[in-house]
């Protein structure tokens, strides 16, 4: 799916993007996009095919640099990844695939944290692959049976993008998520590779 450089495509693009991850993807119509881009409300259809096509334009424009950033930082830390290296690699990925595609990173960190908190069928087709693949990649550097500890690190990272993204405090709040994973999942890897411990993840500050 290409992300136009220029044009009214673009140009309604970006007042989506705007949108979305000011008010959530419920709460924004074709008319507020159109109004905001200043365009008539027939210009979805005619550059989207609709209100569902411009979204996954959105999701795609996000995801696909993020998914890629992180897989890039995951095998830049080398064959043997700790777990500190791996949680590292998720969280930081977020600013450089901002700047990779140009956008604003208070922008690009809510419309990130928004879509990672979209089901999975809320995805386009395309995307729905490439995420588990990053996901399972990651996995694969804990102990088996972590898969709910790290959904729930990375939905509580997603959250926590959509509410702090305009924070002046962001390199901060970054390094709080990657102490909060390592501490998180390293004790709780540890706990039941030693054990077979069946308790859940436990974040305690």
């Amino acid at each position: 799916m290409k992300v136009p450089k220029t044009g009214t495509k673009r140009t309604m693009l970006d007042a989506a993007e705007m949108l979305f991850a000011a008010k959530g993807f419920d709460s924004v119509s074709i008319r507020d996009v159109t109004g905001a881009a200043k365009v008539n409300v027939a210009a979805v259809n005619y550059h989207f095919g609709s209100r569902e096509g411009m979204l996954a334009l959105v999701i795609t424009h996000v995801l696909e640099p993020l998914c890629a950033e992180r897989v890039a930082l995951l095998k830049a830390a080398g064959k043997q990844v700790s777990v500190e290296a791996a949680v590292a690699a998720f969280v930081n990925a977020i600013e450089p695939a901002a700047a990779r595609i140009g956008m604003d990173a208070p922008l690009f960190f809510r419309l990130a944290g928004r879509i990672q908190c979209l089901p999975e069928e809320a995805l386009p087709d395309a995307l729905r692959g490439a995420c588990r693949d990053v996901t399972q990649q990651f996995l694969a550097v804990f102990p088996k049976d972590l898969a709910d500890d790290w959904a729930f690190f990375e939905s509580g990272l997603a959250q926590s993008l959509v509410e702090e993204a305009n924070s002046n405090n962001i390199a901060t709040l970054m390094k709080r998520w990657i102490m909060f994973g390592v501490r998180g999942l390293g004790e709780t890897a540890q706990r039941k590779k030693k054990k077979n411990d069946p308790q859940g993840l436990l974040f305690d500050f």
